[in-house]
Formats: C-alpha cells, structure tokens, sequence
C-alpha cells in the first residue's frame, strides 16, 4: 500500500507478481495507518497512538 505511484513502479509490481495499492497520500498516511493501528491492537492487544503532524509540502 504506498501513497505514490508511478508508471514504473505499476509495471515493476505486476512483473513481480506483487499486490500494488497506490491509494494516494492522504487516505495511506492519515486513515490508513490509524485504521492499520487499530486492527493490530485488536489482534495483538498492544496499544497505538497515532500522532497528526501537518506538513506544508
């Protein structure tokens, strides 16, 4: 699962046999983590803390 995708990196992925999710910067570096987070804790009973850092770039 990546935020960033380029022609490359879709050919190299499918060449490889590899599962390639390019679902965009916001949705894998904010919810997606959270969510990743959660699952874990549930599965593992570890905790997480997700911490939102704005980045102006």
């Amino acid at each position: 699962i990546s935020g960033e995708i380029s022609e490359p990196t879709t050919h190299t992925a499918r060449e490889c046999g590899i599962h390639y999710y390019a679902a965009g910067h916001h949705a894998t570096e904010r919810y997606g983590v959270q969510a990743l987070g959660k699952a874990l804790a549930e599965e593992f009973g570890v905790s997480h803390k997700f911490i939102d850092c704005d980045n102006p770039v």
